[in-house]
């Protein structure tokens, strides 16, 4: 079954975390590389968390074809080996399951954005009052419902059930600026209503003050997509929504191996 899946995409800012991990400072500064080897170097559980979230913003908006997928195999391999040390690191398991649902993307694999689902669901119930697992939750079902009817049949993803968590995690108290994008991405693949609170929940967003180099980038797609939505023209918006998706050229490059999923540390449910 051929299913064109787009993942999720949500990062985390100071406040979501307790002291600074290795590499945060060249993190924050956009030095991806630089934060990737210090959490590498860091050999802890935080430290391989947090270069699988470097990992994730070179191969996602930095690096093209071959060295993206090259870049997203080390962000799973990161967090997989923060997993293993930590198996209820929150920020592991989530970055896990983002790179997953990218992974399942690339190869149009119904069982990684599956297992990607599952990490999601441990992470709500592991902190059930944490608005991130929601959001990651609403991100999941809106880029897979947003897929296409196969994709939907496949993997159970409904557009009302990413707006019912999208509107939860809001109410919780979200602030993360990549997950209140995805809502706006959200907003805009709806009705004429939806894309008309689009423009203004995008504009909202596009005032905020930004913390990270990454949060600059995410602006400007929120800007470029916010211009789409004012034109008013289809295309405009498809492409405007294309171009806002982390990874968005790997498609053409099936040819790498996959990153096996036997080789990842069990679920709590396995």
């Amino acid at each position: 079954m051929k299913i064109s899946l787009i993942a999720i995409f949500i990062s985390f800012n100071s406040t979501m975390i307790e002291g600074e991990p290795p590499g945060w400072a060249a993190f924050v500064a956009g030095d991806y590389n630089t934060a990737k080897l210090e959490g590498r170097n860091a050999q802890s559980a935080e430290g391989s968390a947090h270069a699988c979230r470097a990992g994730l913003v070179l191969g996602g908006f930095i690096d093209k074809g071959p060295a993206a997928i090259h870049s997203l195999h080390g962000a799973i391999h990161d967090c997989n080996e923060a997993l293993k040390l930590d198996p209820k690191h929150y920020f592991a398991k989530m970055s896990l399951a983002i790179a997953l649902s990218f992974e399942g993307k690339r190869l149009k694999r119904p069982a990684y954005p599956k297992r990607a689902k599952l990490y999601i669901d441990e992470l709500i119930i592991q902190q059930p009052n944490n608005p991130l697992g929601y959001g990651a939750l609403a991100a999941w079902h809106s880029e897979v419902s947003a897929a296409g009817f196969f994709a939907r049949i496949a993997l159970g993803a409904r557009r009302k059930h990413a707006k019912a968590y999208f509107q939860k995690a809001l109410r919780m108290g979200a602030v993360d600026f990549p997950l209140k994008f995805e809502y706006v991405k959200f907003l805009a693949r709806g009705n004429k209503s939806d894309r008309q609170k689009a423009i203004i929940e995008g504009k909202k967003l596009i005032a905020e003050p930004i913390e990270l180099a990454l949060d600059k980038i995410l602006k400007s797609h929120c800007a470029n997509l916010v211009r789409a939505l004012e034109i008013n023209k289809k295309h405009a918006l498809k492409l405007a929504l294309r171009e806002s998706m982390a990874f968005n050229d790997l498609i053409p490059e099936r040819d790498i191996a996959r990153f096996p999923l036997e080789q990842l540390v069990p679920l709590a449910s396995d």
